[in-house]
């Protein structure tokens, strides 16, 4: 997944040498070039050829045994459809707040919705996000179905005329203002020679689903859209393919995808009837132990395969609000949300690990349980690490407790972030785990699409949204 943040001119409308500024200031700084960050995990394999089925193996994640020193997280049950509500006076401020965000970013002239405040550019991770923000927003009451209708409409419009590389597919980045084709680092990319990514066409296309099955009167024209794509160019032998530039400026294809976001990408795929077994049922892995809690990680790490394997929330906490846990990958969700747990409860330190971007330098980091053979690495896309930086993540606290309420972890990770916002741009990223560092004052799309995902999952009676029904409320 390319997701990104820029996060200097356009969330802290900071330079690198200004002074971290306090929760609600703002100031109006022109910055001569935005940064850009990828955001991914950019998981792929730079070698052309498809990992070797027969020498990994046979399911997505083998049952573990659950560690034993606190009492094992209870996991949600299938719950009964019914309309959404919410149940508490926060979770409406909440989404309101969220909601903001998009207010602020939704570009009319594309439908398309900023990666960071105020940043005119977009992977299509991002517009899967925005796609599952609006749905939420729209069932929640936030969004008036005319509006609905006129933002819709704009997307469809312009995905109706997207301009598409010779590959068949949408490059990885393209302007929110225009829609014409970008580089990861928002420079023009007129022959769209960035590649694709198929995580990123996962999350995208589970969005456009989710709105073809909830909203069917949209449901034909969607489909001729993606019917335009060449979406078998997303697997190869039964494992995600995705493409990068080579070094001779030519598209080069690679397998993509590491433990995790794998498996979240290929059931996404599935949804449109795109098969990745291999991604799916045959994914390298081992088990390792973090502080005494046994968790299964993917063997293709930074040194074997040139891309990191993060083990961080983001997949499993997106797996469980959108399309409900399978049996098979409960123990590892257990044994994830355990271990986060058992650190604040061994060092007082607030612990909810994830992707995100950052308002300093590198601007977006990788936080995992475990990645590259070692635990608790916060590290950016080439593997340095930033111990200094470790962060809570707000969407992940967010996630945990609408996926766990009944655990008081997970309510004591939601109060710590219930109020990380300016109230007319969204919610922040998160804190920094270091006090002295304080709170982490970027604002992103991904963020704040995610609390409304999470609050839509709590107000329609815990049921994943891909599954929930098309009533919606318009009054609270």
């Amino acid at each position: 997944m390319l997701l990104s943040t820029v996060l200097c001119a356009n969330i802290t409308q900071e330079s690198p040498g200004s002074p971290t500024h306090k929760i609600g200031e703002c100031f109006d700084i022109k910055i001569e070039q935005h940064r850009q960050l990828i955001a991914a995990p950019d998981n792929f394999n730079p070698e052309p050829e498809s990992p070797t089925p027969s020498s990994t193996p046979a399911r997505v994640i083998p049952a573990v045994t659950p560690a034993i020193p606190t009492a094992k997280p209870t996991l949600p049950a299938p719950a009964i459809i019914t309309p959404p509500r919410f149940t508490e006076k926060t979770d409406r401020i909440a989404a309101q707040t969220a909601w903001k965000y998009f207010e602020r970013n939704w570009n009319s002239q594309t439908g398309l919705v900023n990666s960071g405040d105020n940043y005119h550019w977009t992977t299509w991770w991002d517009q899967g996000s925005a796609l599952l923000g609006i749905h939420a927003a729209r069932q929640l009451g936030l969004l008036p179905k005319d509006v609905f209708e006129q933002r819709m409409q704009a997307l469809l419009n312009t995905l109706e005329k997207l301009p598409l590389p010779e590959t068949g597919l949408p490059n990885k980045a393209y302007s929110t203002n225009t829609a014409e084709m970008r580089q990861l680092n928002n420079k023009p990319d007129p022959k769209g020679i960035s590649g694709w990514s198929a995580l990123d066409m996962g999350r995208f296309l589970l969005g456009l689903h989710i709105m073809r099955s909830h909203y069917p009167e949209y449901s034909d024209r969607i489909n001729r859209i993606v019917s335009r794509w060449h979406l078998t160019k997303l697997v190869k032998n039964g494992w995600l393919n995705g493409a990068i530039t080579g070094t001779n400026g030519k598209i080069h294809e690679v397998q993509e995808g590491r433990l995790g976001y794998e498996q979240y990408a290929a059931l996404s795929l599935k949804l449109w009837n795109i098969q990745a077994a291999n991604a799916l049922y045959n994914p390298p892995v081992h088990t390792v132990q973090v502080d005494g809690i046994a968790l299964k990680v993917d063997r293709r790490n930074l040194q074997n395969s040139h891309a990191t394997n993060y083990l961080t929330n983001d997949p499993y906490l997106l797996w469980g609000l959108e399309l409900g846990w399978t049996n098979d990958i409960k123990p590892q969700v257990q044994n994830l949300f355990q271990v986060q747990a058992q650190r604040f409860q061994r060092t007082g330190i607030i612990t909810a690990v994830n992707e995100d971007s950052l308002d300093r330098p590198p601007y977006f980091l990788y936080y995992s349980v475990y990645s590259n053979d070692r635990a608790w690495q916060a590290v950016n896309s080439r593997g340095e690490a930033y111990p200094q930086l470790r962060f809570v993540s707000t969407k992940a606290a967010f996630s945990w407790f609408a996926l766990m309420p009944n655990e008081p972890y997970t309510k004591k990770l939601r109060d710590f972030v219930q109020n990380l916002s300016e109230q007319s741009r969204g919610f922040f990223s998160g804190k920094y785990e270091n006090p002295q560092l304080g709170v982490n004052t970027s604002v992103d799309l991904n963020t704040n699409a995610i609390v409304l995902e999470s609050l839509l999952y709590q107000a329609q009676g815990q049921q994943p949204i891909a599954l929930g029904g098309n009533k919606s409320f318009t009054k609270y």
